[in-house]
């Protein structure tokens, strides 16, 4: 097998903590707040990424579990998602790389360490989080090479080494069955012969220069964050509509001016509009600009995640979402046209009784 010269294994965590996150009140926050000994947040946007509201980072100190040592650094971005990067250096054997990468992948301590860090991170900002809410947890592997001790193409490295490619991407040791081999190395990438990117579900290979790899780690990172988003509002709607089939009739009786059904498709209505608005915010706040390759990467990396699986699930929820805004809008209606008629036949029947009396007293 190959031994590497330089590498690291990154281990991703994000966060839905909140609606949105105020990054200008965040900076603020952390100039004033923040120990002298801590580097402040400063903006990112590469250029090779386009952001309207470019996330901000942090490094922070430097974790250790039982001999294993990591680089931190968070992520903060304005759609409600606080991410952190676990780097660990790699190098040596490739079983040394697959020793790393297993302890990355089912450490706990790895895990609570980045649960706390996050949460103390958000009690820390607590005043610039709008809505925080119970956090979403997502994670996400790359393991990234700089170089291996002898030159090697991507075309070696995919005739050569394709079956130990396979099971360093999903964890396995055994060899794996070709076809499971063929299907985990399916989507890869190569703009260099000497360069060579793999993306699965959960974890990516990432062979390339240091200035290439980060670009393609940032482009992993925000497709994960999409993912988290939606998987959070697919969650909020699943809460709401369990809450709005409670709202059919058979429930409580209804009020006569058909207020409580107004109420409810006033609810529904900013749910809706409230959905709407952070999905598309999450959704354009980057842009890949100037390089098709690494856009190929983002899409390849959408499909193996699943968002345009999720977003489907979510518009189709939302569709049921207005079907039951416009049945309450429909119903308060009929309640108003209803209290009206019932108003004017009450005066009608006042002026008849009115009328009666006057004429018997003449």
């Amino acid at each position: 097998m190959l031994d590497i010269a330089s590498g690291a294994v990154r281990a991703y965590y994000l966060f839905d903590v909140a609606d949105t996150i105020d990054l200008g009140k965040t900076s603020a926050l952390g100039v004033e707040s923040r120990a002298p000994a801590a580097l402040p947040l400063r903006l990112h946007a590469p250029p090779y990424l386009q952001f309207p509201v470019p996330p901000l980072v942090a490094n922070l100190p430097e974790a250790d579990f039982d001999g294993l040592r990591c680089s931190v650094r968070l992520k903060m971005y304005d759609y409600g998602v606080v991410s952190l990067r676990l780097s660990f250096s790699a190098g040596g054997t490739w079983n040394d790389l697959l020793s790393t990468v297993e302890r990355a992948r089912s450490d706990e301590s790895i895990a609570r360490f980045a649960e706390s860090t996050a949460a103390r991170i958000c009690d820390e900002y607590a005043q610039a989080l709008d809505d925080r809410h119970a956090a979403l947890i997502e994670d996400y592997l790359i393991i990234e090479i700089d170089r291996f001790e002898e030159p090697v193409d991507a075309e070696t490295l995919l005739d050569d080494h394709s079956a130990a490619l396979a099971g360093l991407l999903l964890g396995e040791r055994k060899r794996l069955a070709a076809t499971e081999a063929e299907e985990a190395l399916r989507m890869r990438f190569s703009y260099h012969e000497d360069d060579l990117t793999i993306v699965q579900w959960d974890t990516a290979f990432v062979y390339d220069r240091k200035e290439s790899a980060r670009a393609i780690d940032d482009i992993l990172e925000f497709a994960n964050s999409q993912l988290l988003e939606l998987r959070t509002y697919d969650a909020l709607l699943d809460t709401e509509l369990d809450g709005i089939y409670k709202m059919q009739p058979g429930g409580p009786p209804r009020s006569l001016r058909g207020q409580r059904e107004a109420e409810q498709a006033a609810t529904l209505r900013y749910l809706i509009v409230d959905v709407l608005e952070l999905t598309d915010r999450s959704s354009n706040a980057l842009k890949v600009v100037g390089d098709a390759y690494y856009a190929r990467i983002y899409r390849a990396a959408a499909t193996r995640l699943g968002l345009s699986d999720w977003q489907r699930q979510i518009d189709t929820k939302l569709a049921s979402v207005g079907e039951m805004y416009r049945f309450f809008s429909d119903q308060s209606r009929s309640r108003r046209d209803q209290f009206l008629e019932v108003t004017i036949v009450a005066l009608v029947a006042i002026e008849v009784v009115i009328g009666i009396l006057t004429l018997l007293h003449l």
